[in-house]
């Protein structure tokens, strides 16, 4: 192999390995990956769900800023004049975790108390 072929494949892999890592600080450390506070009878659903969930998805009130499933606070509560009732929230955040979404959720994340509690958390702060 020619010498111009170890040097641009040197000169490509450098760029990633720096690249990359600089992006993923960056975002890493934004305002928006700040998480906000929340009452302490949501402080185990926040936990679970930064463990659990967090790599997947975005949620402010979480500190989240997941890259792979949609954003929970613009596909459960997005911006308007009524926001939605937390009520109608919960069951299909329950449902989600339990059963999965079309193959690109896995089913059984969380079962029982945890995932209810995820739930609960999720339908109580998306959108805020």
């Amino acid at each position: 192999m020619k010498r111009s072929t170890f040097v641009i494949f040197g000169l490509v892999a450098l760029c990633f390995a720096i690249l990359i890592p600089a992006w993923a600080i960056n975002r890493e450390g934004g305002s928006d990956a700040s998480p906000g506070s929340v009452p302490a009878n949501l402080q185990d659903g926040k936990d679970l769900f930064v463990i659990n969930c967090g790599s997947c998805h975005t949620l402010a009130k979480a500190g989240t800023d997941g890259v792979v499933g949609p954003n929970l606070d613009d596909l459960l509560a997005p911006p308007s004049p009524t926001p939605p009732d937390p009520k109608t929230i919960k069951p299909r955040v329950a449902a989600a975790i339990e059963d999965g979404v079309g193959g690109r959720m896995p089913a059984g994340i969380l079962s029982g108390e945890q995932a209810e509690t995820v739930a609960e958390f999720v339908s109580q702060v998306a959108g805020q």
